[in-house]
């Protein structure tokens, strides 16, 4: 690895774009069109774009059964419920909120890792980040929606579940870390599209839908960038400067987020928003400190610090000079 320079911030600038953008183009998306035909219209179209970065690349597909096993569950729990949740979500709830919400899925890994790896247990800085996240939550949503008197309260859980999903499926992506990139992700795309589509052409029957410019033009976008180029920006950056500085991505992502739905949409956001992202900002960056203990020589670029570690690390290049898969909010 070597030292990020500028254009490893330029990299990881845009991809703060368009993943922070990805949340206001959902917005307008959900004003055209149901949420099953948002999310399955993403999937569908960032999978015809991976594929055709997969016949350029000569991508291999995944080897093993456990490897197809492991695509099926990420295009399910990281991908399907996922986006038909945040689009689903977005149909009541502001961008901006939706961007901060969602802020919360590498709190939810570190608190999943301890019980479901061997490598990965909770310690005390990740401890303090997980209680500051809960308490963002809390001051985010308001108190009152514990009780469920919330009126967009369950507009709100569905995103929080959205992001329960993208943490259990960091998890079972370990189990594609010595895996094609770019081949896996595009069967796991095509797998996702293809478990929504049944349910949008027979529930929603989208042909029968006013066609609206603004609104496909956005589900393209949320295709192209967000779901698809942004892969490539991933294996870049990881190839490059490493997990660590990829991780900062997590502080960018919903203060990107609040800011574009702010120009685009006109959102202002709360002051309990605000307080909000300040605090689960401050417990992800608790999650990532070591206290008590003594910096060591750390193997590799010192991946091991940040709690998606575990999800972004990647062996050897294979023949096709590709990195494994991490198909972690695709």
């Amino acid at each position: 690895m070597t030292r990020p320079g500028m254009r490893e911030y330029v990299l990881l600038l845009l991809l703060a774009l368009m993943w922070g953008s990805s949340f206001t183009f959902i917005k307008i998306s959900v004003h055209a069109y149901s949420p099953l035909v948002v999310a399955c219209g993403r999937l569908s179209f960032a999978a015809l774009v991976l594929w055709c970065f997969a016949l350029i690349r000569k991508s291999d597909m995944p080897k093993g059964k456990r490897a197809w096993a492991s695509t099926f569950l990420v295009a399910l729990i990281g991908n399907a419920i996922p986006f038909f949740l945040i689009s689903y979500g977005e149909t009541r709830v502001d961008a901006g909120l939706a961007a901060i919400l969602m802020s919360t899925v590498p709190l939810t890994t570190v608190v999943l890792a301890h019980f479901f790896t061997d490598d990965e247990k909770l310690s005390l800085g990740k401890v303090i980040g997980v209680v500051l996240g809960t308490i963002g939550v809390i001051v985010l949503v308001g108190p009152e929606t514990l009780s469920g008197l919330g009126g967009e309260f369950l507009f709100q859980l569905a995103i929080l579940v959205a992001a329960v999903g993208y943490a259990i499926s960091s998890l079972v992506a370990r189990n594609l870390r010595d895996q094609p990139r770019i081949g896996s992700t595009a069967v796991i795309l095509t797998f996702a599209a293809l478990m929504l589509m049944p349910f949008t052409l027979i529930l929603d029957q989208p042909w029968n839908m006013a066609w609206d410019f603004q609104g496909a033009l956005a589900i393209m976008y949320l295709g192209m960038f967000p779901t698809g180029i942004a892969m490539f920006l991933i294996l870049q950056l990881i190839a490059v400067a490493g997990a660590s500085f990829l991780v900062f991505n997590n502080y960018l992502v919903p203060a990107v987020g609040v800011l574009i739905s702010f120009i685009v949409l006109g959102e202002v956001p709360q002051p309990n928003a605000l307080v909000a992202l300040a605090i689960i900002l401050g417990g992800i960056a608790a999650s990532q400190m070591r206290f008590g203990r003594k910096s060591g020589p750390v193997k590799g670029d010192g991946a091991k610090s940040d709690p998606m570690a575990s999800v972004m690390e990647v062996p050897e290049s294979n023949e096709n000079g590709e990195k494994a898969v991490d198909p972690h909010r695709v």
